[in-house]
């Protein structure tokens, strides 16, 4: 791959020049001579690069990408300035951005594609991700892509592969991983402007570049496009599939059957229902929690402020192991300190990820621990995860149905009566596998939780925009002041939901 020179012009009059060419143009005058400088020094890396090898990951990502756009042979480039494998913050070695110029005969506009390179494994010999295995995926089997509308002939500009890069480094941090169809809980305009609307993300297959299999392994392109929180709601309430088959048949969303994302849209797609009636798909979230015992003739029984809750022993020594072993779900042998892959400043903390089959998973990596039951359960979780309580016993116990918060090792579940293989059960309805607490949730607390319950859902929303065309009640506006605490003395459970950084 190429990393000086200048390729063809698009059909906009942009010049594809080099990544370091494009970088420089950025900065500002102020910084000339710094960047002059540096920009001799990268020429210097870039000329010692190209007399070594291609790596053969590296290698068969360019040939794919290639194949599409064979006019351009030298796109547009940012690269890492640190790289991750020599201690950087960022997994993405390299992220191209090119023209295309979509099918107007077919409603798909114009647009800039970007294409990630480092979730996969690039060079086979460890250095990031595990000894590959041709037979299973190289890395964590994907790259990443974004495509956004062309407004005008500018250069394309580098937020998308901010996002890709924040994305990427969520996956590395937490080793979950995105799945086509998945939703993502952004809460921030993508392109900083304050009056979007589309300010949250889902995942789809690339609908041009598919899967492939590189000398180390399987890769599926995974699309992010951006959508609204209305269309996020309903993608929660049921299937992200469809939320995205309504957006591309809508032309008022501009995107087209490639899903091209367009910020600057104000209304959601057509057909787009959040119906609170009907069951959830959503089984689980990813969400910052902590859970342990309670005693409720020793604390508060009304709303107020709470510390979060001492873990028991065994729920303690549960998380340090695991630590010591490292995250297994992580394709990755990197074992020093993982703090300097913060995912806070990009409000990627609670990160939604699908689990379809949670008590498989959990009974799977738990099984060999005892069970322990409780008198009480205090449980702390932020806001998003709270947000999404509402969901949980509307759309999830009230129909038969489980739902979970995880964070690693760690897991709150809330299961309706007469769930298979439950620990929790009427007789002791609060218990705990390892550090998997199951909570029991009979019809009378689901009543009594959906009321107290409601009003969290507004704790993720970041605009107006009703949830169904016909919607014309009013919302309760009066802000939620965290932190906050419901009980439920009876059935001695506790939960508070605080910010982020009160989180431990």
């Amino acid at each position: 791959m190429s990393t000086t020179g200048a390729g063809p012009s698009s059909p906009s009059g942009v010049v594809r020049n080099s990544a370091l060419a494009f970088v420089d143009s950025q900065q500002s005058q102020a910084a000339s001579a710094q960047d002059e400088c540096m920009q001799d020094t990268s020429r210097e890396q870039m000329g010692q690069a190209d007399r070594m090898p291609m790596p053969a990951g590296l290698k068969a990502l360019c040939e794919v990408y290639s194949r599409l756009y064979p006019d351009q042979p030298n796109p547009l480039q940012v690269t890492t300035r640190l790289k991750y494998w020599l201690g950087g913050h960022d997994p993405l070695d390299y992220i191209s951005m090119y023209w295309n110029p979509g099918k107007p005969e077919e409603n798909i506009p114009p647009h800039w594609h970007y294409v990630s390179f480092g979730i996969s494994d690039l060079h086979g010999d460890g250095r990031v991700h595990l000894p590959p295995s041709r037979a299973g995926p190289s890395g964590l089997g994907m790259e990443l892509t974004f495509r956004l509308h062309a407004e005008d002939a500018a250069a394309p500009p580098l937020w998308p592969a901010a996002l890709l890069q924040a994305l990427a480094r969520y996956m590395f941090t937490t080793g979950n991983k995105f799945c086509a169809g998945d939703h993502i809980s952004w809460h921030a305009p993508l392109d900083a402007r304050a009056t979007s609307r589309v300010r949250h993300l889902l995942v789809c297959a690339d609908p041009q570049l598919g899967e492939t299999r590189t000398p180390h392994g399987a890769v599926a392109f995974l699309q992010i496009v951006g959508c609204t929180g209305r269309e996020l709601r309903a993608a929660q309430r049921g299937s992200g599939f469809d939320v995205l088959k309504l957006i591309s048949e809508d032309p008022r969303c501009g995107a087209g059957s490639w899903l091209v994302t367009r910020v600057n849209r104000r209304v959601s797609a057509r057909g787009v229902r959040v119906s609170r009636h009907v069951p959830a798909q959503l089984a689980g979230v990813s969400a910052r929690l902590q859970w342990g015992a309670w005693a409720p003739d020793d604390a508060e029984t009304t709303e107020a402020e709470a510390s979060p809750p001492e873990l028991p022993a065994c729920v303690e020594q549960q998380i340090k192991d695991t630590l010591q072993r490292g995250l297994s779900t992580m394709s990755s042998d990197r074992t020093g300190p993982e703090g300097h892959m913060s995912t806070d400043s990009f409000e990627m903390s609670s990160i939604e990820r699908a689990l379809p089959h949670v008590p498989e998973l959990m009974q799977s990596s738990l099984r060999e621990d005892s069970v322990e039951y409780f008198d009480g359960v205090h449980i702390v979780m932020n806001a998003e995860g709270a947000s999404l309580l509402p969901l949980a016993i509307d759309g999830r116990v009230t129909h038969g149905r489980h739902f979970t918060w995880r964070e690693g090792s760690r897991a709150v579940t809330l299961v309706p009566p007469n769930v298979a293989g439950a620990v929790a059960v009427p007789a002791r309805p609060l218990a705990a596998r390892g550090a998997w607490l199951q909570v029991l949730i009979p019809k009378e607390l689901a009543q009594d939780m959906s009321a107290k319950v409601s009003k969290l859902s507004h704790l993720a929303e970041t605009d107006s925009e009703s949830d169904s065309d016909e919607e014309t009640s009013k919302r309760d506006n009066e802000p939620i002041v965290l932190p906050l605490t419901l009980t439920w003395p009876k059935y001695r459970i506790k939960v508070t939901v605080v910010k982020d950084h009160e989180m431990l």
